[in-house]
């Protein structure tokens, strides 16, 4: 009886496939196992590493851009925030008063384009703390202003030229009127008259 149960699962041969099968199932388990902590422990160690990046270096310029893009909103916008979405990816959002975050997706082009001017202008002020002073040189960049939101980009200047020298070029004499009365006295102006033939030119 014993010997028909015995022969009726292969005999000694079918068992001891199945245990040799066994052993080689759990030994692959346990490098899958081994493999997956160390994935894993990789991961962890990764997204620790890009926390800290972001703590110490996204954070500081993030701040300042926030600090510029209210200034440049005349309050519109608070400050600016990371918002991260269903993968995890991290995207800029501007902070209302109420609380209410915008994405750069929901601004207005003219809003959109103070987020770029701040962002850039924090980046400038960080790279000078880091590194010598070179003049910052912008050429006519708030012609699609109105004079509110030009007044406000010169009162954004006027705190870069704290730090460096600030050189602004434009063809429009009311930007120059502006920037006149946002500096004070503390800006110097210079025309530049055409050449005989760009005004023939342009005749």
């Amino acid at each position: 009886m014993i010997l028909r149960l015995f022969e009726a699962v292969g005999g000694d041969a079918a068992a001891a496939k199945a245990a040799g099968d066994r052993q080689l199932a759990l030994a692959e388990m346990k490098e899958v196992a081994a493999q997956y902590a160390r994935v894993r422990s990789a991961t962890i160690i990764l997204r620790w590493a890009i926390e800290r990046f972001r703590r110490e270096k996204q954070a500081p310029l993030l701040k300042r851009a926030g600090e510029l893009f209210s200034i440049l909103t005349g309050g519109s916008f608070q400050r600016l925030t990371l918002e991260y979405d269903e993968k995890d990816l991290p995207h800029l959002a501007g902070v209302r008063g109420d609380g209410g975050a915008v994405p750069v997706s929901g601004l207005s082009e003219g809003a959109a384009d103070q987020l770029f001017f701040a962002l850039r202008i924090a980046a400038v002020e960080e790279y000078l703390m880091h590194a010598a002073p070179v003049p910052f040189i912008a050429d006519d960049l708030f012609i699609n202003y109105d004079d509110a939101r030009a007044s406000a980009g010169f009162r954004v200047l006027q705190l870069l030229a704290e730090k460096t020298q600030v050189l602004f070029f434009t063809h429009h004499q009311h930007l120059l009127d502006v920037a006149s009365t946002a500096f004070g006295r503390s800006v110097s102006t210079a025309t530049l008259e055409p050449r005989p033939h760009q005004m023939k030119n342009v005749a």
